[in-house]
């Protein structure tokens, strides 16, 4: 399991700079570049209003440090058979209002897919 940092402070998942959702999904399947791609778990939340939230699914995953990451970005090294396999991953996109806003800023292209 990748530990997976995240840069959106705008998502309701979001917490100290982890997400705390439990099944993400990074989109992209023809993606060449991390602009192309997207985290498709993203959504924009109120921090008092999903602060409720976060202590619910803290206790469902466990330790939100680490996580199962479901990656369609097929053309990335880290992607084996749609799971990212990368020691860490980071999703980035300041100031994202929706999932389009966000991008994976681990994504490394395959060589030969150029």
């Amino acid at each position: 399991m990748p530990r997976l940092k995240c840069g959106v402070d705008t998502c309701t998942y979001w917490h100290e700079q982890y997400c705390v959702r439990d099944g993400i999904l990074v989109k992209g399947e023809t993606a060449l570049s991390e602009a192309e791609t997207k985290c498709s778990s993203y959504r924009f939340g109120d921090r008092k209003a999903t602060d409720r939230s976060y202590k619910f699914e803290i206790g469902k995953i466990g330790d939100p440090k680490f996580l199962d990451v479901n990656c369609e970005a097929v053309y990335c090294v880290y992607n084996k058979r749609r799971i990212c396999h990368a020691e860490d991953i980071k999703i980035d996109g300041s100031r994202a209002r929706r999932s389009s806003e966000t991008f994976c800023s681990s994504f490394d292209l395959k060589k030969s897919s150029v």
